[in-house]
């Protein structure tokens, strides 16, 4: 199992915040091909918090 340092947990919401953005610029670009990977990886960086 992965453990994250305290430390970094400002970094991960910095990543998923990120990532959300891409995702909204993905659908408004129609990038379907990069809609779904960007959509998955913030449902791993908040399983990575628990």
């Amino acid at each position: 199992m992965l453990s994250i340092n305290p430390k970094m947990l400002p970094r991960l919401n910095e990543l998923e915040e990120d990532l959300l953005a891409r995702s909204k610029r993905a659908v408004e670009e129609d990038w379907r091909g990069e809609i779904e990977g960007l959509d998955l990886t913030p449902t791993f960086l908040r399983s990575m918090r628990e």
